[in-house]
């Protein structure tokens, strides 16, 4: 059998059992059709942005926005994602920066670092 004689015989059967339905059966089912193709006939939008000087759907005029679940837990692990990937960045750097940093940056004056004492010092703590 060919795909359009099956679907002829399903559409007889279908068309037989329909027209063995109660009137008022027959109208509900016709209004919930209705009500289904205006339903769908309506468009229907995904998440999407409003650039500089968009003004939006103009379906959404004087409504307030309303954002889905789905939304704001992007929002969240987006800037959670940015949280650690700065903080990762700031951890990872070599404890011997931030010392030499803290020694240029200090209010020593140039005669503490020519003194024959602090040479000694350096060399006693980095043995340790």
């Amino acid at each position: 059998m060919k795909e359009q004689d099956i679907a002829k015989k399903i559409s007889q059967h279908l068309n037989y059992g329909a027209n063995q339905l109660d009137r008022s059966v027959l109208a509900r089912l016709q209004s919930a059709r209705q009500e289904a193709l205006e339903l769908h006939a309506k468009p229907h939008h995904a998440f999407g942005l409003n650039l500089a000087g968009g003004t939006g759907n103009s379906h959404h005029h004087g409504e307030g926005r309303h954002y889905s679940l789905r939304f704001w837990l992007s929002l969240a692990a987006l800037l959670a994602t940015l949280l650690i990937a700065a903080n990762w960045q700031t951890m990872d750097g070599d404890p011997l920066d931030d010392v030499d940093a803290t020694l240029l940056a200090a209010d020593l004056p140039v005669h503490a670092y020519l003194d024959s004492d602090f040479d000694t010092w350096l060399k006693q703590s980095s043995r340790d």
